[in-house]
């Protein structure tokens, strides 16, 4: 009896570590998916126009009061985000008036796309806004997170993708 919980701490313990390892190197990564969405100011984009440079993807909406407080710290921090060659590209969950209105009365200067239909969302699983994906150079998700995301976790991300 003592023998086998032995032999199961011990499976556990590589199991741990394995999943620990494989997480830092970035093999458990999954890949990001495709989309093509239009730019509220007219064109498309598509994901794959970003393949070997990291984005960091902002899902929004209008009426998220923090994506209010969000959006201006990162298009302050965008400067930084580019010169480590990072694209940030915001998503509004919605339509394109209310993203163009926004962006342009709050003198966003982001890459703004929309997604009406919120397929993008759903295949992201954006369950609430505001909702970051960091996706790194290979075109794998490195960090994700929903809610507020203070600077200095922010300049973290930057370091994650610059390594990347």
């Amino acid at each position: 009896m003592l023998q086998q919980s032995k032999l199961g701490f011990l499976v556990f313990f590589v199991a741990l570590f394995l999943s620990i390892f494989l997480t830092r190197s970035g093999s458990l990564s999954p890949p990001a998916p495709r989309f093509s969405l239009p730019e509220t100011n007219g064109g498309q984009v598509d994901l794959e126009s970003y393949r070997g440079r990291p984005v960091l993807l902002v899902f929004w909406v209008s009426s998220c009061s923090i994506c209010q407080r969000e959006l201006p710290l990162l298009n302050q921090l965008e400067p930084a985000f580019r010169s480590r060659g990072i694209a940030v590209v915001t998503i509004h969950l919605g339509g394109e008036g209310a993203a163009r209105d926004y962006m342009s009365s709050h003198s966003i200067g982001l890459t703004s796309l929309f997604d009406d239909r919120g397929a993008v969302g759903k295949a992201y699983h954006v369950g609430g806004v505001p909702r970051l994906v960091l996706i790194g150079r290979d075109g794998k998700v490195i960090r994700s997170m929903s809610g507020w995301t203070e600077e200095g976790v922010l300049r973290g991300w930057m370091d994650a993708a610059s390594a990347s």
